[in-house]
């Protein structure tokens, strides 16, 4: 079906950066879905170094039909531009906006087909994600264990911490009001955090359940010993958020997170202090970030 054309229905977000061993698969899974509505694909790549854009140029040749390109001669996101509002979403023509990593993917060519079917019969709703399995890079393995059956009435950190869902399950609804605050909020490493909360204030989320996507672990920003600048990470975005949400109960359950990250991250520089052969010293010196750029970050958000 020709979506240059056609008002598509939904449109496939991917960010690409230096990905190209994985990129095939990920854009097999988006060209590979069956729909009986028109569908758009929007890949942007931050200038990768690898072949990357050679990869999204022969896609996009294959299926011109289908796929719109943006790919950077310079890195976006090293001068603090968030990708998705910046350049991604904005282009979006669809009613509904699904999200795709370079080097995640869609296992199942049902899966827009069954989101947009819910969504279209849910009005109510702004947000449907679905189960998700996980691949360890490193092990060449799909890891043991099953992500839970969708549960409604969740907080965003049971939702992420829970197993419940990841980017590459998320289906919203395209609200401007919306995109304008995530606007606002700026830049972030974290959309997950910032695209749950906003909606999450805007209607009701809800799962469907069918295992339609796959998370690669140790291939990315997020898995690269990283948790502790994801964390202090976090609580920025938190509390950008609590200043433009509306709801009540988002605004306790940001307010209780974010202390919850506080505590943990000021038992770990006392740990710092104290005891300098430590693990959390020794992951302090040689992994995480400076512990004088830990102190002023905590300041910012007392």
């Amino acid at each position: 079906m020709d979506t240059t054309s056609t008002t598509p229905l939904v449109s496939a977000l991917c960010v690409v950066y230096n990905q190209a061993p994985y990129l095939r698969q990920c854009l097999d899974g988006l060209v590979a879905q069956e729909t009986s509505f028109p569908y758009e694909i929007i890949i942007h790549d931050d200038a990768s170094t690898d072949g990357s854009q050679d990869i999204i140029r022969e896609y996009a040749d294959r299926y011109p039909d289908r796929i719109r390109t943006i790919l950077q001669e310079k890195n976006q996101f090293s001068q603090k531009k968030e990708i998705w509002a910046t350049f991604l979403i904005p282009e979006a023509r669809g009613k509904y906006i699904t999200f795709c990593e370079g080097d995640d993917w869609w296992c199942d060519p049902q899966k827009l087909q069954r989101q947009a079917d819910f969504m279209e019969a849910n009005p109510d709703v702004s947000i449907c994600y679905h189960q998700f399995r996980e691949y360890d890079q490193l092990k060449q393995d799909y890891l043991p264990h099953d992500n839970p059956a969708p549960k409604e009435g969740l907080y965003v950190k049971e939702l992420l911490w829970g197993g419940y869902l990841h980017t590459t399950t998320l289906m919203i609804r395209v609200n401007a009001e919306a995109e304008r605050l995530r606007r606002d909020v700026g830049w972030v490493v974290s959309m997950d955090l910032v695209t749950l909360h906003l909606y999450m204030d805007r209607g009701r989320i809800a799962g469907i359940t069918g295992y339609m996507s796959v998370f690669r672990r140790n291939s990315g920003i997020w898995t690269r010993n990283a948790w502790y600048p994801n964390m202090m990470e976090n609580i920025i975005i938190l509390a950008k958020l609590r200043s433009v949400v509306q709801d009540e109960w988002l605004r306790k359950n940001l307010d209780a997170w974010r202390d919850e990250l506080r505590n943990i991250i000021v038992k770990v520089m006392h740990e710092w202090e104290g005891n300098r052969n430590s693990l959390a010293y020794r992951l302090g010196k040689n992994i995480l970030r400076p512990f004088n750029w830990t102190k002023r970050m905590l300041k910012r958000i007392r």
